[in-house]
């Protein structure tokens, strides 16, 4: 004998359906909208996020020509990089100093550039477009993910609920009905 599928029949007129039933369909229901819609969008408003946080340090940052003020220091055995002194000019005209990595066949008077911020303090360089696409991608990810595993964490504990008091109440039933049962089929 085969079972057919009803579609549906949580909120169908059916003697064997508890009010449970119809509740955990809704809850299920309203999750269900709240997983596919809210996930997803909570996604996209993180990728723009990013983006546009991306967009904005890529216009808050200036390359910069420096100029080594001395030589650099000594290279650490197996090392290509040391710390030497630089001056730049920031963006708004003042002139800077500080100590910064630099390749060590540089020697003084040569010129490389830096990335400054607006008040001319040494920055790293902007991510490129490729790579802020990439950090958008994640925290979408992570946004989505992050918001739709607490859909399904509360749809299982709706479920479990009505389940416990779906079996609590077929076992009252059943405590009632069990002594005529016995004595008709005994």
């Amino acid at each position: 004998m085969r079972v057919r599928r009803v579609r549906l029949w949580r909120w169908r007129r059916n003697e064997l359906r508890h009010r449970s039933h119809a509740v955990e369909g809704w809850v299920l229901l309203v999750l269900g909208v709240a997983g596919f819609i809210g996930a997803p969008l909570g996604g996209a408003v993180a990728w723009e996020a990013v983006l546009e946080g991306r967009a904005q340090q890529r216009t808050e940052r200036y390359l910069t020509d420096a100029v080594l003020v001395d030589d650099p220091a000594p290279v650490a055995r197996g090392g290509v990089r040391t710390r030497a002194t630089v001056r730049w000019t920031a963006p708004d005209g003042t002139t800077h100093t500080g100590r910064v990595p630099v390749g060590s066949h540089l020697e003084r008077g040569a010129r490389f550039a830096v990335w400054t911020d607006g008040d001319g303090a040494m920055t790293t360089a902007p991510l490129g477009l490729a790579a802020a696409r990439f950090d958008a991608a994640v925290a979408a990810l992570a946004v989505t993910v992050c918001l739709g595993f607490p859909v399904l964490a509360l749809h299982r504990l709706v479920r479990r609920h009505c389940e416990r008091r779906r079996a609590a109440q077929w076992g009252r039933e059943w405590a009632r009905v069990a002594p005529e049962w016995v004595r008709k089929h005994a």
